[in-house]
């Protein structure tokens, strides 16, 4: 499992809430961290504030974007059946006897959840931060859920019952077989806001590739692309960055250089890695990959590109409507001699 800047950003908001100094508890790293510590973290989180409500405020305090790429590969879903497959695949919560499964019975689609590992001192931690998490998410893709929607839990309330329907916004029942959440199938295949733009199936796709892309999260340099790729667009600058990564921007350039890379040439990468993508899979005109970028005026976007590239954007482009053209010519081609060899064999065998 990985720790998101996100993540540690509303632990320390909501320690902060409930009277307690962040400072005085010993916060997770960002980046990749084991079971095993994420574990103990979340143990001498609970010992240190002994607050019953504390999973469920950690999780209704999330956003989607709290979740790095996850979170905004899940935002650039065409569905909530692929919001919901993004999640199954590359919740942190998952952990090595941890699972996320989606069924469905009759008319409802069903979210199922085991946690990985209990916490001493809140059993039933990890459930309710997963379930809080899931709720906030889910209303951030479709605003209010529909009245039928519900959360079933397979323990005894520890709260009063009034407490978790605060939390969650939906009705919730205790002492079943599985924790799960439940709400009605029709909206599961129905076009979310992200599939009517352009960039949005591009821009989840490149998520994805990160997230299985483990080399791309190694060292400091790693957990910076991951930062800067999911601004999406709006790229934070180096004072920001280091403030995400709660260093200060000295350390973080001392750090960078100890690792023979610089903050801009990470944003530049970014960027044109970012331009290829735009300009091969979406029609947008140069111009409008520019803004996107975070480029003022197009012309600096051209040399930018001519710099990153050896060869405009227009150019890029071209080369690549001239290769397709050659392949569905090769294609075609190869199509006919398939043909005409089947067309002699018959005539042999006459």
């Amino acid at each position: 499992m990985r720790i998101e800047p996100g993540y540690v950003e509303i632990f320390t908001a909501v320690l902060k809430e409930i009277g307690l100094d962040p400072a005085a508890l010993e916060l997770p790293r960002i980046g990749p961290i084991t079971e095993a510590e994420f574990r103990s973290f979340a143990e001498s989180l609970v010992a240190a504030t002994r607050h019953p409500e504390l999973a469920l405020r950690l999780g209704s305090n999330m956003h989607l974007g709290t979740h790095g790429l996850l979170g905004h590969a899940i935002l650039s879903s065409r569905s909530l059946r692929q919001a919901a497959s993004l999640l199954i695949q590359y919740s942190p919560l998952q952990g090595e006897k941890g699972r996320i499964r989606l069924s469905f019975a009759g008319d409802n689609a069903v979210l199922s959840f085991v946690p990985p590992f209990e916490v001493e001192g809140a059993p039933h931690f990890l459930v309710e931060l997963f379930f809080a998490g899931v709720l906030a998410a889910l209303r951030q893709l479709i605003g209010p859920l529909p009245t039928e929607c519900r959360v079933e839990l397979a323990y005894e309330p520890t709260m009063p019952k009034e407490t978790y329907r605060r939390y969650f916004g939906v009705d919730v029942s205790f002492n079943h077989q599985l924790n799960r959440f439940i709400g009605p199938n029709d909206r599961i295949d129905r076009p979310l806001p992200a599939a009517n733009i352009p960039v949005a199936e591009m821009y989840r796709r490149q998520c994805e590739k990160l997230l299985r892309d483990m080399d791309a999260a190694d060292g400091l340099a790693g957990e910076l692309r991951r930062m800067i790729l999911g601004a999406r667009g709006r790229f934070p600058g180096m004072g920001e960055a280091a403030n995400r990564l709660h260093m200060s921007e000295r350390t973080l350039r001392r750090r960078l250089a100890e690792e023979g890379v610089s903050y801009r040439s990470i944003v530049d990468d970014v960027r044109a890695y970012l331009a290829r993508e735009y300009l091969r899979d979406t029609p947008l005109s140069v111009a409008d990959v520019a803004s996107l970028l975070g480029f003022d005026d197009v012309a600096n976007f051209r040399r930018a590109f001519r710099k990153w590239h050896g060869i405009s954007p227009a150019a890029f482009r071209t080369s690549l409507s001239l290769r397709n053209e050659t392949q569905m010519r090769v294609s075609s081609l190869r199509e006919c001699d398939k043909q005409t060899l089947t067309q002699l064999h018959t005539v042999q065998h006459r």
